[in-house]
């Protein structure tokens, strides 16, 4: 059995992510040419990217915290989920647009399995582990992994034919179970102590209090929301939606006085901290459509600026930012190392988000198509710097690294 350290790089752990992102961009700048773009674009971003993310991220987070034994969910383990979950996410991105179902159904119940093989492995090192601090974030994880079966199983009926008034009340009961359930699970789950460390400050004491208090209305909420909107009832909809907003900004008070104690200065935190804005603003966005909107028809009609604002202003701004932070770190070396790396992804970060983020504004506003369009390249072209800047840092971390040990190679000995 294999026991190699997560450090340093893994392709399988660090490649994936970052080529889903790409392709949403390919995606976005050639959507005349291929079919449901929008959908494709929004599922390559949450999906593929994020959904990957948070399996590996949370499988790190949880041995840190728990400090279990590598060999109870070694690197081969891990690697034989992310690869079931890589065939799964990829057979549903080639089913959905194209049509074929039985190659959607085969891709989700691949995504399910995976997840739930990491919920597995989560709960093992949850009972292998000593008593400890912080116990209720992998509670978080376990409860994100086991929305995704109940998630992917709606995906699946999503893509089959169906009208238009059950599709609008199917795809908010999916949004909430994947987005709100799995993602928004894995975020708060995770936050509550990577924020104070990406701040390099102490965290707040209350933290951990917060996060339990959260928890169980986060659940309610997200069981409230899906099921209204399967049965088709608004006000259970957006009374559950409304619930998950105050559970979340009471678990957020965990985060506002590690920022107090160090405002966030560099691209990791200031993006992340963008992000759960947009997360906010887009249970805002939904419960309006779902109570405006004068049938679930028209909610699904409506739903392409909540997806893309999700997707965007959400996903891809947290991802981004968390891997900003996390890759350098990972790759280890000491933290003159790490320093390194993370100078390279803090470049141009006040261009870079305001770029994001006013070519996401430019895409959602009632203006002209051609300013759309000049929206998308504008988000498309400042997403996509973090690629060759992830690159550019982790060579500058690999030659540090190399520079330090034959450095310390050349002192003479002691005595």
């Amino acid at each position: 059995m294999s026991t190699l350290s997560t450090r340093g790089f893994w392709g399988l752990r660090d490649r994936p992510a970052v080529a889903w992102l790409v392709l949403a961009a390919a995606v976005a700048a050639a959507r005349p040419w291929v079919p449901k773009p929008t959908w494709l674009m929004v599922h390559l971003v949450l999906l593929g990217a994020l959904t990957h993310a948070a399996t590996v991220w949370s499988t790190h987070f949880s041995a840190a915290l728990l400090k279990t034994r590598p060999e109870l969910d070694d690197r081969s383990r891990q690697s034989q989920r992310l690869l079931l979950l890589l065939v799964g996410v990829s057979l549903v991105v080639v089913g959905v647009p194209w049509e074929l179902w039985p190659v959607t159904v085969t891709g989700a119940t691949a995504v399910a399995a995976a997840v739930v093989w990491h919920g597995i492995q989560l709960w093992r090192r949850l009972r292998a582990a000593l008593p400890g601090r912080f116990r209720i974030t992998i509670r978080y994880y376990l409860v994100a992994a086991a929305a995704v079966p109940v998630g992917a199983t709606y995906g699946a009926i999503l893509a089959r034919e169906l009208d238009d008034e059950l599709t609008g009340r199917l795809i908010v009961a999916h949004t909430a179970i994947m987005g709100l359930g799995w993602l928004g699970m894995i975020l708060t789950g995770t936050l509550v102590t990577l924020w104070p460390t990406m701040l390099r400050t102490r965290m707040d004491q209350r933290a951990e209090h917060f996060a339990r208090q959260a928890l169980p209305w986060l659940v309610v909420a997200v069981v409230a929301v899906a099921t209204g909107a399967t049965l088709g009832s608004r006000w259970a909809t957006v009374t559950g939606l409304a619930m998950y907003a105050g559970a979340l900004l009471w678990w957020g008070r965990a985060l506002i006085l590690p920022a107090r104690t160090a405002p966030p200065r560099h691209f990791s935190t200031r993006s992340v901290s963008v992000a759960l804005g947009w997360l906010v603003i887009c249970l805002v966005m939904l419960a309006v459509l779902v109570l405006q909107a004068p049938t679930w028809e028209d909610v699904d009609h409506g739903y392409k600026p909540l997806a893309t604002a999700l997707a965007i202003g959400f996903a891809a701004q947290l991802l981004v930012g968390a891997l900003s932070y996390l890759v350098p770190s990972v790759l280890g070396g000491g933290p003159s190392v790490v320093r390194t790396g993370l100078a390279w992804l803090d470049r141009w970060s006040t261009a870079r988000l305001v770029a994001t983020n006013l070519g996401l504004l430019l895409v959602l506003l009632p203006v002209p198509d051609s300013v759309k369009v000049a929206g998308g390249v504008l988000v498309g072209a400042a997403v996509l710097t973090f690629v060759p800047l992830m690159g550019a840092g982790i060579r500058a971390a690999v030659t540090a690294r190399e520079d330090l040990l034959t450095e310390v190679a050349q002192r003479p000995a002691d005595g």
